[in-house]
Parts: structure tokens; C-alpha cells; sequence
């Protein structure tokens, strides 16, 4: 089973609670370093270290990364 890393990163909007998503699939977009997703944050966007959201978005993530 794999685990998410602390090198992985998402783009959180924290005021609807999303993470940003490809937009070909439902899967969340997870970066391998923080000036990557630092590149590809917008506005209302915040660079979140995958080991520090929260136990909902940990469990979708953990989802997505062992299919």
C-alpha cells in the first residue's frame, strides 16, 4: 500500500474546500515539490503539503494513489 510523502503537494482553495483536479479525470492533481505547485497556484489557491490536510482529503488521496 502506498503511502502519501511529505514531498507531495496539492492546491487547496480553502474557502470551498477543494482541491484542484485534472480535468480529464476526478483525480487531484498531486505535486512532487512545492515550487512545482508553487508554479501552477492561482489566486485563491494555497500550496498544501499532502501529509497536513485532513483526514477526509488524506482518504481520498490515499484512494486515488492505490487504485
Amino acid at each position: 500500500m502506498k503511502k502519501l510523502l511529505e514531498t507531495d503537494f496539492v492546491l487547496h482553495d480553502k474557502a470551498n474546500d477543494t482541491l484542484v483536479k485534472w480535468t480529464w479525470s476526478d483525480d487531484v492533481v498531486i505535486f512532487g515539490s512545492k515550487e512545482e505547485a508553487d508554479g501552477d497556484c492561482r489566486g485563491n489557491e494555497s500550496v498544501v503539503q499532502c501529509t497536513k490536510l485532513s483526514e477526509y482529503w488524506t482518504n481520498i488521496l490515499l484512494t486515488q494513489i492505490n487504485k
